[in-house]
């Protein structure tokens, strides 16, 4: 039991593990993004660790198990055969839709990933970065139009008080001196970022786009030449810089992960095997458990099959199970507690009738002369009419003679009873009662010996014959009474049978000096006696009266203690 509570708490501790670990799965697949998954798990070495030493413990335990079932088949034990069969069963059943599962997967996971790079997506991705710098180019244009329309042959202070529509600032760039002057500008911000342009070392040649603080701006030369430019500067809408960064963004990874499908691939198909690889270990391992839990029962009842034919019939299957391997269990327990039983039945029938036999050709060949022989001393005695020496040794002689007579006639007498001993009358009694009557005639009876009692039942039925089952227990009892000193102590007890809810045990134990192992075997034999005192059919009348009323005596005995026990069927 010990065992099975050991296992049952690494089981327990193993599933309650693999939810959590489902539970993280599912967690991050739905919470977290892919990219930011594989960050966290490349960088956090603790988290990689843990699921190697996952994968490594389940690893163990298989294998461990594999082993384990190798090895005693190896040393041909009971049951191996079948268990290694029903293992590789299992083990072929667990791995039946492993295998395509895993080979549909990766191949899913390929062509998903090759999806990403389908024709024409790289294409149109470059076409849109085209027509956002055909965009860049007309606004260009309408600036530079603008600016040759109104202020081609302004002066700086007509610049000054220009209201332009699409010029959002007019500067002056000294590249002689690295120096930039503003002459116009629409807004505080515009001239605050743009003398944070690195703009002298920019070839102005044609347009530029720069970004400065969130802002983006075109940086447009139009008029004059070195060392003297004039500069225009026009604000791109915060709508159209977002969608031409994510328009460039997009492409730039696009080409990224294209350089680096294949890897993904392979970084993909490994993230699979390591999140699956743990949960197929777990299904092996409940295999393996499973062919164990079914296996072991097997064994232990073809072990006891084996006890069983070689005619050991106090063997018990001793094994934790439920359901029907219970029932099954205690079925096989029940029935070589049957043959035994039996098996003690005609043993005891057997010796009963050949000591009935006896007892009959006793009381027939000794009784019958007993009488003549006794009357013959007795006339003898009374026909001697002399009064001397002689008279007074006949009469102690004749006095002995009759004396032994007597006692032979007693134990003849005894010998008939045996032999006649009356059939059972088995009615539904109490043995509580029974017990309880015991204790109040015996502790007022015999003082000087310390009787107890003790049952946790109210009430008992059981079918017997209350007369000859009271009179058996008295047997034990005296046979005790005999064995303890002046102060000895006997006690009565009744308790439900251990294992067996249908049956009711009474054990009688006594702090005598005990039944010697070489004579334990004969203690229940008619006639038996160990101090040569007595007929010897205490115990043989206890023993055919307990198995007349359908129950079974045993006992056990140590120097300063004897148990007789008798267990009865519960009605």
């Amino acid at each position: 039991m010990k065992l099975f509570r050991k296992r049952n708490i690494l089981l327990i501790s193993i599933v309650s593990l693999f939810l959590l670990y489902f539970s993280a799965i599912i967690y991050y697949s739905f919470k977290v993004e892919t990219l930011d998954l594989f960050q966290r798990i490349s960088r956090n070495n603790l988290l990689i660790y843990l699921l190697v030493g996952f994968f490594l413990i389940m690893l163990a335990l298989v294998l461990y198990y594999i082993i384990q079932i190798i090895t005693d088949r190896a040393k041909d034990k009971e049951g191996s055969r079948f268990r290694l069969r029903l293992t590789f069963f299992f083990l072929i059943v667990t791995s039946i839709p492993l295998v395509p599962l895993s080979l549909v997967s990766n191949n899913v996971i390929s062509k998903s990933i090759n999806m990403w790079f389908v024709g024409g997506v790289e294409e149109s991705l470059e076409d849109a970065v085209e027509i956002t710098k055909e965009l860049y180019r007309r606004l260009t244009e309408q600036s530079v139009g603008e600016w040759k329309t109104l202020c081609v042959d302004c002066t700086q202070e007509d610049v000054r008080k220009m209201q332009f529509r699409t010029i959002d600032g007019v500067f002056v760039l000294d590249t002689a001196n690295r120096r930039l002057e503003g002459i116009f500008t629409s807004s505080v911000s515009v001239a605050r970022d743009i003398p944070l342009l690195n703009i002298f070392e920019m070839k102005l040649d044609t347009w530029k786009r720069m970004e400065v603080k969130g802002r983006e701006y075109l940086i447009i030369p139009v008029q004059g030449d070195n060392p003297l430019k004039i500069v225009l500067v026009r604000s791109i809408p915060d709508y159209i810089m977002r969608k031409a960064g994510s328009i460039s963004a997009g492409l730039q990874n696009y080409r990224t992960f294209k350089v680096i499908r294949e890897p993904i691939k392979v970084i993909v198909i490994l993230f699979f095997i390591v999140v699956t690889m743990p949960f197929v270990l777990l299904s092996f391992y409940l295999a393996l458990i499973i062919s164990r839990d079914v296996t072991i029962p097997i064994r232990e009842l073809l072990i006891g099959t084996h006890k069983v034919a070689s005619d050991d019939l106090s063997y018990k299957v001793n094994i934790p199970a439920k359901d029907e391997w219970k029932l099954l269990i205690d079925s096989f327990n029940r029935m070589t507690e049957d043959l035994r039983l039996n098996k003690e039945l005609v043993k005891y029938s057997e010796r009963s009738a050949a000591w009935q036999d006896i007892a009959r050709k006793i009381a027939h060949e000794i009784k019958n002369p007993l009488t003549p022989i006794k009357l013959s001393a007795e006339r003898i005695l009374k026909q001697y009419r002399g009064k001397d020496q002689f008279r007074e040794i006949l009469a102690k002689g004749i006095e002995t003679i009759i004396s032994e007579v007597n006692n032979i006639t007693y134990m003849v007498n005894e010998f008939s009873s045996f032999a006649r001993f009356p059939s059972s009358k088995l009615e539904r009694n109490d043995i509580i009662v029974i017990l309880e009557d015991l204790y109040s005639f015996l502790k007022h009876t015999y003082r000087n010996i310390d009787f107890s009692i003790s049952h946790g039942e109210r009430r008992v039925y059981i079918l017997l014959d209350k007369y000859q089952v009271r009179r058996a227990f008295l047997n034990i009892i005296y046979n005790s009474i005999n064995a303890v000193s002046a102060n000895g102590k006997i006690s009565l007890a009744g308790y439900t049978s251990s294992g067996k809810e249908d049956h009711y045990t009474i054990a009688i134990t006594d702090n005598g000096i005990g039944i010697d192992e070489d004579i334990k075997e004969k203690v229940f034999n008619p006639y038996f006696s160990k101090d040569g005192k007595g007929t010897g059919l205490g115990l043989a009348i206890v023993e055919r009266i307990i198995y007349e009323n359908r129950g079974r005596i045993w006992f056990e005995s140590t120097p300063g203690k004897t148990t007789f026990y008798v267990e009865f069927a519960k009605a």
